[in-house]
């Protein structure tokens, strides 16, 4: 049994959708925080169970049968290593596990400021196989409800992103998701692997703002905000402060230029080459425009 994790999140509902669309309904489990959504996304022939990283008498029906592992860290702190990944981890090998495909970030392999760092070297230690999809800055973030970007694009006409003129690395969760396909369900070729998953070019704030000013037909810019002002903003608006904390540390990396891998990992992977920004804007600009956000 495959369990997937995440089906709301960026990567976790392209995966739990190309795994509905393809894949035995009998060969793989949903684990969902709300259950009743993931039943409306992915239809009534897909098990979906309901699964809290906080609730571990959730856990035994999630994790029933299982042999792998999709896993998404949902909220990254150091304190959720502890609290939430660590126990998680060890419940799922405990019930069976023998492969952990877990969705990372460039620099975990040894980068001890972010926290899927701990992470990492837990399933390592953990007696399972593994692969780590070290994913680059996610396209979907720029319309994501838990980031608020979406809001000040569509509200604001602005890419509030406190980067300075660092750049970084863009990638469509759908090809990341091709690749979470491959590892869980011809695990071969992937056990002890880790990639570094990155878009097609790296790129600064300020020319993501262009991009979008093209697709939407209107100025948006890109103002450099500072830090205090980023924290300020997204707090009056309601955002958990632990998302605001991992930002702080992505987009810290970002602005003094230890964010910006480039790989050809994901082309070698998915056999074609990753989507590119501008493309993906325009299938997404709907969102900005209706206010829709994911």
């Amino acid at each position: 049994m495959i369990v997937l994790t995440g089906p709301t999140g960026n990567v976790g509902a392209e995966v739990a959708r190309l795994f509905a669309g393809s894949v035995d309904p009998g060969a793989f489990r949903v684990a969902a925080h709300h259950p009743d959504r993931g039943r409306e996304m992915l239809g009534r022939r897909v098990q979906v169970v309901a699964f809290d990283y906080d609730d571990a008498a959730t856990w035994p029906a999630a994790f029933a049968g299982i042999r792998s592992l999709f896993l998404i860290f949902p909220l990254p702190t150091p304190r959720a290593v502890r609290t939430r990944m660590i126990p998680v981890i060890d419940a799922a090998v405990a019930a069976g596990c023998r492969h952990i495909v877990y969705l990372s970030v460039p620099g975990a392999d040894a980068n001890k400021v972010v926290p899927h760092y701990r992470v990492e070297r837990h399933i390592e230690a953990s007696g399972a196989d593994w692969t780590f999809l070290r994913s680059a800055f996610f396209m979907q973030n720029l319309h994501r409800t838990i980031s608020s970007h979406g809001i000040d694009i569509a509200e604001h006409d602005e890419v509030f992103i406190p980067a300075g003129r660092g750049s970084t690395s863009f990638v469509d969760a759908a090809d990341i998701a091709e690749v979470a396909r491959l590892a869980l369900l011809h695990p071969e070729g992937h056990r002890r692997r880790g990639y570094v998953l990155t878009g097609p070019a790296r790129l600064r704030m300020d020319e993501v703002a262009t991009a979008l000013s093209d697709v939407l037909g209107r100025s948006i810019r890109y103002n450099r905000p500072s830090m205090a002002r980023f924290w300020y903003r997204l707090a009056r608006r309601g955002v958990p402060l632990d998302s605001i904390a991992f930002m702080t540390i992505v987009y810290t990396l970002t602005r003094t230029g230890r964010n910006e891998p480039m790989t050809d990992d994901l082309e070698r992977l998915i056999g074609r080459p990753p989507r590119r920004l501008r493309e993906w804007a325009e299938h997404a600009a709907w969102r900005w425009e209706q206010r829709v956000w994911t």
